[in-house]
């Protein structure tokens, strides 16, 4: 997260080929270059130097931004390849922010159309994002949890205080998983006031 007088930026990568100290550095490192400059800009620019730099097929990333800005009541949102975010109102569904782009580092044209959306938000909103190991989890049956099932989580969930639902959404889902996660699982909970 970067803050500026204005707005919130929040970032959630998820690096393939990597380990955990790796992504958390690229994950500081964005957060930082997100802060200064237009985030459809930052998508196309990372794409680049990541085709250009790193050029395999064993490195790629998906990608999670979002601006809050304090004074216009909005959330900029740009996605690629990531699990929807989610926008939920306390007691309500929620809202899924799916990705308008693919996975970032396999294609050159990852990031070929406008690349943000502008959504609405009022105070009461939360914002949820998080990684894929979140809703690849499985139960005994060997039945994923998906999206649908963690935005059910999300839901039900949304009226506790933040630190609560953040450590509920992770409870439950480990209550739902059979054995220890699978995959690396990170998870930001913003409540908007």
């Amino acid at each position: 997260m970067a803050a500026r007088a204005d707005c919130l930026s929040l970032l959630v990568c998820d690096v393939s080929g990597h380990g955990i100290s790796s992504a958390l550095v690229a994950n500081r490192i964005y957060t930082e270059t997100m802060a200064q400059i237009e985030l459809g800009s930052m998508m196309r620019h990372l794409n680049r130097f990541v085709m250009r730099s790193l050029g395999n097929s064993d490195f790629y990333f998906t990608l999670v931004a979002a601006r809050l800005n304090r004074g216009g009541r909005s959330l900029e949102f740009a996605g690629a390849g990531h699990p929807p975010a989610m926008l939920v109102r306390p007691g309500q569904a929620s809202r899924l922010l799916e990705s308008q782009n693919a996975v970032l580092g396999l294609l050159a044209d990852a990031v070929d159309r406008e690349p943000t959306i502008e959504v609405p938000i009022q105070a009461g909103d939360r914002v949820v994002i998080y990684t894929d190991g979140f809703t690849e989890s499985f139960n005994p049956q060997a039945e994923m949890l998906g999206v649908d099932g963690f935005s059910t989580i999300v839901s039900e969930t949304s009226t506790l205080s933040l630190p609560n639902m953040k450590q509920e959404l992770t409870d439950r889902v480990a209550a739902w998983r059979s054995g220890p996660a699978a995959d690396d699982m990170s998870l930001v909970v913003v409540g908007i006031s």
